[in-house]
C-alpha cells in the first residue's frame, strides 16, 4: 500500500520541516512548500490526500489556497493552521471555501496525526 501523501504549506521553514519529518515517521509521504504559489503548484502536481496550510502566507492566504484547490479537486482534505485566535466569521469563511479542519499553533503533532487519519477514514481512504 502506498503511503498517503500530505502537503505542508507554511513560510516558517522550521515548523514546516519539523511537521513533515514527524508525519513521515507516522507513515505519511510529505511534500513541502514555503508559499501559496509553490503550494498550489505542488498540490496540482503531486495530488496529496491532505493539504495542511498556514492561513497567513507572504504571497496569499490559506483562504485563497482553499478556494483555488477546491476548483482543482473536491477530494483534498484541507487543514488550516493558524497562530492566532480566529473569529467565528473567519472560520465560517474557511469552511465555506472548503476547509475541513482548523488547528491552532502550537499543536500536538500526535493529535494532528490522529485527526488526519480520522478525516482520511471518513473519506473512505484506507
Amino acid at each position: 500500500m502506498a503511503a498517503q501523501k500530505i502537503l505542508v504549506i507554511d513560510d516558517d521553514t522550521q515548523l514546516r520541516e519539523s511537521l513533515a519529518e514527524v508525519l513521515e515517521l507516522e507513515g505519511f509521504k510529505c511534500f513541502q512548500a514555503g508559499n501559496a504559489k509553490g503550494g498550489i503548484a505542488s498540490a496540482k502536481k503531486s495530488v496529496p490526500e491532505v493539504v495542511i496550510m498556514d492561513i497567513q502566507l507572504p504571497d496569499s492566504s490559506g483562504f485563497q489556497i482553499c478556494q483555488e484547490l477546491r476548483k482543482f479537486s473536491k477530494d483534498f482534505i484541507l487543514i488550516m493552521m493558524t497562530g492566532r485566535f480566529l473569529s467565528a466569521e473567519e472560520k465560517t469563511q474557511g469552511f465555506a471555501l472548503g476547509a475541513d479542519e482548523y488547528i491552532t499553533k502550537p499543536f500536538d503533532i500526535q493529535e494532528l496525526s490522529i485527526r488526519i487519519r480520522q478525516l482520511l477514514s471518513r473519506r473512505g481512504n484506507k
